[in-house]
């Protein structure tokens, strides 16, 4: 399991940027030939905006009510 992340931001908008950062730096960190591109961000300074895209490995099963249960895999480990 990762460790957690501790945000600063008072706000989730805020910490989801903050969480998106320390993913892409997570991933600098894995050696170039097998690292992983699973988030980009853009940030748009004219328009004020940020663009978060994340992609990440799942499992998927079927529940007792015939629900579809998604569960992220680690990918960065």
């Amino acid at each position: 399991m990762a460790a957690s992340v501790e945000t600063n931001a008072t706000t989730l908008e805020g910490q989801l940027w903050e969480v998106a950062i320390k993913t892409q730096l997570a991933e600098l960190a894995v050696p170039a030939d097998t690292r992983p591109n699973n988030i980009q961000t853009t940030l748009d300074v004219e328009n004020g905006s940020i663009s978060i895209t994340f992609t990440c490995p799942a499992t998927f099963t079927v529940n007792a009510t015939g629900g579809l249960v998604a569960v992220p895999t680690p990918y960065l480990t």
